[in-house]
C-alpha cells in the first residue's frame, strides 16, 4: 500500500466549492461527482475529481498555474482589489496535502491532492483553475473545529486548519476511506486528549465541566461571537435558586500566553464569578471571584463522565474508532 513520507508536513485546509456561477449543483457534480469532460489520463485513473476556484473572467491559454497566477494578480491589483487567498493556497498546494470541502447536502468530503493545480477555463461554471484530487464523500458530522470554519461568518473561499489532532484526524479518514495507507498517523495526539484539543473543543469541554461540576447552566445566547475581541466565551447561571450566582468564562489552549486575571475585574465588580483555563493565570491572588481551572481537574473530569460527553470531544482518544460504523 501507498505511505507518504512520514517527514514531509501535510497541510489541511477548508475549501467552498462555490465561484460566481448560478450553476452550483452543476460546479459540485464536475468537481466532486466526476461528471465532466475529461477523458484523458485522469479518466483512465479513475473518477476525475477537482477542487476548483473561479476567476474564469481572465483569458488564459495554457494551463500553466503559474503564469495564470500571475495574470490573475496583475488583474486583481489593476482594479485595486484584494487577491482572495484561494489563489495562494491553489498555488501552494502540493501532493498529498489534505481538503475538506461539502456538497449541496451537507456532507463533508476529504480530499488528496493528487498533483499540483493547473488553469482550466470553464466560463459556465466559472472556473478558472482546478486542483486534481482524490475524494471521498463523509458524513454530515466533523469535528466542531472544521465545521466552525465552514460555518464562520465571513470566513471566505479558504481557511487553513492547523490543529494537531484535526491533522491526525484528517489523514486517518482519508487512509479508512481510501483503503489505503497514504499516512503515518501521530498516536501521541489520540492518547493526550486535553493538550490536543482544538480551541472549539477545548471550549465545549470547560463549559461542560462548569455546568457538571460546579452546578450552572449555559445562557446560549450569551456564546462570544468569534468574530468579535469579547473577553469571555459565555454567561452561565447557577441552578441553585436558593443561591443564585452568574458566572462568565475564558478559555485559552496550551500555547496561548498568559491571562492576567486583573483584566476581568470588571466582571468581578458586577458580582460575576470568573473561571478561567489558561497555561497560566497572572495575578489570580488580587482577584476575589476569579477561579483557575486546572489541566488535572479538567483530566479528571474528562475521565469521569467521557461517556456522556459531545463525540467533537472524545473521538480524539482514539482515532481508530471514529464513526465509521456504518462504514465497516
Amino acid at each position: 500500500m501507498e505511505n507518504n513520507n512520514s517527514d514531509e508536513k501535510v497541510y489541511v485546509t477548508r475549501i467552498n466549492l462555490k465561484t460566481a456561477t448560478d450553476h452550483r449543483k452543476e460546479l459540485i457534480d464536475f468537481c466532486l461527482n466526476g461528471k465532466n469532460e475529461f477523458t484523458d489520463d485522469e479518466k483512465a485513473q479513475g473518477k476525475a475529481q477537482f477542487l476548483a476556484i473561479g476567476w474564469s473572467c481572465v483569458d488564459f491559454k495554457s494551463d500553466d498555474y503559474s503564469a495564470f497566477y500571475d495574470t490573475v494578480v496583475e488583474y486583481v491589483h489593476g482594479q485595486n482589489r484584494r487577491l482572495n487567498p484561494a489563489l495562494k493556497i491553489f498555488k501552494d498546494a502540493r501532493v498529498n496535502d489534505l481538503f475538506w470541502t461539502r456538497d449541496l447536502n451537507g456532507v463533508y468530503w476529504i480530499c488528496r491532492v493528487k498533483n499540483p493545480a493547473k488553469a482550466y477555463l470553464n466560463r459556465e461554471l466559472d472556473i478558472g483553475a482546478i486542483l486534481p484530487v482524490e475524494a471521498y464523500e463523509f458524513e454530515l458530522e466533523v469535528p466542531g473545529q472544521i465545521k466552525a470554519s465552514f460555518n464562520r461568518a465571513r470566513g471566505g473561499i479558504v481557511q487553513r486548519l492547523q490543529y494537531p489532532a484535526i491533522t491526525e484526524y484528517s489523514k486517518f479518514v482519508f487512509n479508512k476511506l481510501s483503503g489505503k495507507n497514504y499516512y503515518d498517523i501521530n498516536l501521541s495526539i489520540a492518547n493526550n486528549v486535553i493538550e490536543n484539543l482544538p480551541d472549539f473543543e477545548l471550549e465545549e469541554l470547560v463549559i461542560s465541566y462548569i455546568q457538571i461540576v460546579k452546578g450552572y447552566y449555559l445562557l446560549s445566547n450569551s456564546i462570544a461571537n468569534k468574530s468579535t475581541t469579547v473577553k469571555i466565551e459565555c454567561q452561565l447561571i447557577s441552578r441553585d435558586v436558593n443561591d443564585v450566582k452568574k458566572a462568565v468564562v475564558q478559555v485559552k489552549g496550551p500555547k496561548a500566553p498568559a491571562l492576567n486575571a486583573l483584566s476581568f475585574k470588571d466582571y468581578e465588580n458586577k458580582g460575576y464569578y470568573i473561571y478561567l483555563y489558561a497555561p497560566k493565570v497572572d495575578n489570580l491572588e488580587e482577584m476575589k471571584n476569579v477561579i483557575q481551572i486546572t489541566t488535572e481537574e479538567l483530566q479528571a473530569f474528562y475521565k469521569e463522565y467521557k461517556a456522556i460527553l459531545p463525540e467533537s470531544i472524545t473521538q480524539f482518544e482514539n482515532l481508530f474508532n471514529i464513526g465509521f460504523s456504518e462504514k465497516e
